[in-house]
């Protein structure tokens, strides 16, 4: 029940405006104050834009299928092909796929010789420069983890231990999504 008028009026009273009323689309034969009202068809291939394989258009694959309409959303992780052709470069949920890195690791360290330079009296207190060459740089480079770089072909290892006195060290199935 309305609480105003039609005319902006308020309040509502027994002998006022009938607010009661609508329209009900498509409901056929409707009485009392409803009006039934049809439903109209929309135009069927119109929408805001259509691709055109023409100079302004550049193609994304060079052998794909130029405006492939896809029956399921192209998404990261979940798309296998585009334009009809294999493509896993969204699989990764990276930006730049090859820049990913699924474990922190540290490849080498770098190491600035300050304090042996000063023990060995490579320091001149009073310029305060070093002597040349000095303080010295060292690098160590690590030999390549492999449990920090996987693949898709070896994703990582385990070592488990069965009863007997030395426990054993086996590799994750090759992953094949």
């Amino acid at each position: 029940m309305a609480t105003t008028q039609t005319d902006g009026t308020s309040p509502v009273t027994s002998n006022s405006t009938d607010n009661n009323g609508g329209t009900i689309k498509a409901n056929g034969s409707v009485g009392g104050t409803f009006q039934s009202s049809q439903i109209t068809q929309p135009k069927s291939g119109v929408f805001g834009s259509t691709v055109i394989d023409n100079d302004a258009a550049d193609k994304a694959l060079d052998s794909g299928t130029f405006a492939y309409d896809n029956e399921r959303p192209i998404a990261k992780k979940t798309t296998v092909s585009l334009a009809e052709k294999a493509n896993d470069f969204l699989l990764s949920g990276a930006a730049v796929p090859g820049l990913r890195n699924s474990i922190h690791k540290i490849n080498s360290v770098r190491t600035r010789k300050l304090t042996t330079a000063i023990r060995n009296n490579k320091w001149n207190e009073y310029s305060g420069e070093f002597d040349a060459g000095f303080p010295e740089v060292s690098e160590d480079v690590f030999a390549t983890d492999n449990a920090a770089n996987p693949t898709k072909e070896k994703p990582g290892e385990f070592v488990y231990r069965d009863g007997s006195p030395q426990p054993i060290t086996d590799d994750y199935k090759e992953k094949t999504n």
